[in-house]
């Protein structure tokens, strides 16, 4: 069975590799010395990713290259969504750094180097972040003869659990994102989600707005499990006012959930007169509008088969 994406991991990746939000945000977080020699307009998301099947309900990971001093920096963003620090998060990176270089020794054969690799850990639990800073704190007993032997990287935390919401850093798209991710674990969802759509209303770009808008109510009936559609729905009635881009995502939301209803319902009565529809099927229900789904409902009732239903 594949591995189901957690909701976490869905807003991060959606989030995280926008390219206003990958820049903003190493612009607020990578160091002033560090910045100083990058090229952000030369930043490429890659597809990459480290983090194992059996891994991902608790990391999600992307990889960002980026110029510097003609070179190539790779800054590797691991974002662990548990609620609590692991312990072993600087072992992790070592094994996502060290195949992130056998990765780049199989694209370049001929190099003698490896690009320096940035680790950036974003964590946004509900409990204060408590593993060790670096590789070596996980080593006991590290005399002095054989610290020289042990790794000693370190990597960046962003502890998106901090007490105050002031350290958030950005503009308002990429600042919306960090604390959504905060918020999601917070004891009044419903209310942090209406200061949230409050800050959507700020984006000035109509078509970002309703994208973020839709990735974030979908995060939040997910991720929190308190928030539920009715209540989403009565949340942007008050809050709309009149305002387009509230009205826009309205108008498709509600067009939207009445599809993915139509296409549920189909794919449930084929699993009962067919057995479990295959991966390609389910793709094409998910995917077809609602007249076709109505028109595919019709057939089921005396198709014989799956392929005449979707014939």
């Amino acid at each position: 069975m594949d591995n189901i994406p957690s909701p976490h991991d869905t807003f991060f990746r959606e989030s995280f590799t926008r390219r206003e939000v990958a820049c903003d945000f190493l612009r607020c977080q990578l160091p002033s010395a560090l910045l100083a020699g990058l090229d952000l307009t030369t930043l490429e998301i890659s597809k990459d990713s480290y983090v194992s099947a059996d891994l991902r309900s608790a990391y999600s990971d992307l990889v960002y290259r980026v110029s510097y001093g003609g070179e190539t920096l790779t800054v590797y963003l691991l974002f662990e969504h548990k609620s609590w620090a692991e312990h072993w998060t600087a072992l992790q990176l070592m094994r996502y750094i060290a195949a992130e270089g056998n990765q780049y020794r199989k694209q370049h054969p001929k190099a003698r180097h490896l690009p320096p690799v940035y680790p950036l850990v974003i964590y946004h639990g509900d409990r204060p972040w408590t593993a060790p800073a670096g590789f070596q704190g996980l080593v006991k007993p590290l005399p002095d003869s054989i610290k020289p032997f042990v790794p000693s990287f370190g990597y960046q935390l962003v502890d998106l659990s901090g007490p105050s919401d002031a350290e958030i850093k950005g503009r308002v798209l990429t600042r919306l994102v960090q604390l959504a991710m905060r918020w999601v674990f917070d004891a009044q969802p419903v209310e942090r989600l209406r200061e949230l759509l409050a800050l959507i209303e700020r984006i000035e770009d109509r078509d970002t707005a309703v994208e973020v808008l839709e990735s974030l109510l979908r995060y939040f009936v997910q991720g929190t499990q308190r928030v539920d559609e009715p209540t989403v729905r009565a949340l942007l009635q008050q809050t709309s006012t009149g305002e387009p881009i509230m009205q826009t995502f309205i108008d498709r939301y509600v067009e939207k959930g009445q599809r993915l209803g139509e296409a549920t319902a189909l794919l449930r009565q084929i699993e009962r007169k067919f057995g479990p529809p295959s991966d390609s099927v389910r793709e094409r229900v998910l995917a077809a509008d609602s007249d076709t789904l109505l028109e595919w409902l019709d057939r089921i009732l005396v198709a014989e088969s799956v392929d005449a239903v979707l014939h």
